[in-house]
């Protein structure tokens, strides 16, 4: 064989070589589903619940899905077949190695009686921050990317790492209406990560006119908007705050101290049963990042408001 000859061999081997690697971690776009409060699944549309994790495990592939995102109140009450339910729910994706993230809403703590959504007995704010279920339920050793906590043992604030689309992620899962000294160790976080680009996930934050919420909601701790003004907005490699609480869906973009942007998203279906959670289409290469509202339930994707893109994305690199 000629010199030639088995240098062309050689090339066409390391070709058919590299084009069976696996590039999901490599791929210019790529999707984060974002479920909304799925508490109202708790009760009697249990299926809806269901279809929506079916759909991200079927689609997980295609769509180069690295991780899914939860926004909080997960369940409704706080009783064990709630928190069994979403257990049994979430473990599907466990099942077919989708790493997530679950930020505490309201609903995920003893802050919510057992067969109610109304307050339980005793002081709110102190029954806001205990989340026992919850850890005994989702216990540190389920999240696969979680990489810290705030506290030991307690995913209720914690960090997540991930790469996607060439780039590496950072989500920081923070508590609802948070204490100053977990907003602290967030703030800790992103200064350590300064070459990730930065998800914040946190039950509250935009109300449905798009504005950053100007209270603690009566029982949290911190105002949300001295959350954002304090701990965000200072960080450069801050990308995207991501929140429920509130029905329906709003957007709204503000300037960092860095003079980077922060794409802000709420996303709060609990008040219909129809299975809404938005897809965030993020492309890297055309430096956009597409948001729409979609339903396996009825195969529809919602051409509304809550339906929108954001152009010349500058994503830290």
């Amino acid at each position: 064989m000629s010199k030639s000859i088995l240098h062309q061999a050689l090339l066409k081997s390391v070709l058919t070589v590299l084009l069976l690697i696996p590039t999901v971690g490599f791929a210019q776009k790529f999707t984060i589903p974002v479920f909304p409060d799925t508490q109202t699944y708790m009760g009697n549309n249990r299926g809806v619940f269901f279809s929506m994790i079916e759909w991200v495990v079927n689609n997980a592939d295609s769509l180069k899905i690295p991780m899914l995102l939860q926004v909080g109140d997960l369940v409704n009450f706080d009783n064990f077949d709630h928190w069994e339910l979403a257990s049994v729910g979430m473990k599907i994706f466990d099942r077919a190695k989708i790493p997530y993230a679950i930020t505490l809403g309201n609903h995920d703590t003893e802050a919510v009686g057992q067969f109610s959504g109304s307050a339980a007995p005793g002081n709110t704010n102190i029954n806001l921050r205990r989340t026992q279920k919850f850890n005994y339920f989702f216990p540190v050793s389920r999240f696969p990317l979680q990489k810290g906590r705030f506290e030991k043992d307690k995913s209720d604030n914690a960090y997540y790492i991930f790469e996607a689309g060439g780039l590496k992620w950072i989500v920081i899962a923070l508590e609802f209406c948070a204490r100053e000294a977990a907003a602290q160790w967030m703030d800790g976080v992103l200064k350590e990560y300064p070459d990730h680009n930065a998800i914040i996930l946190t039950h509250y934050h935009l109300n449905p006119k798009g504005e950053i919420v100007t209270n603690n909601a009566g029982y949290g701790d911190m105002i949300v908007s001295d959350i954002y003004d304090k701990y965000i907005k200072p960080h450069k490699n801050v990308l995207m705050v991501l929140s429920g609480h509130v029905c329906y869906s709003s957007w709204r973009t503000d300037q960092g101290d860095n003079g980077n942007t922060i794409y802000q998203m709420l996303q709060d279906y609990q008040c219909n049963s129809d299975g809404y959670f938005r897809l965030l289409d993020i492309d890297v290469q055309n430096k956009t990042i597409s948001a729409k509202m979609y339903s396996p339930l009825f195969d529809n994707t919602l051409d509304d408001q809550s339906k929108f893109s954001f152009t010349d994305v500058q994503f830290i690199k």
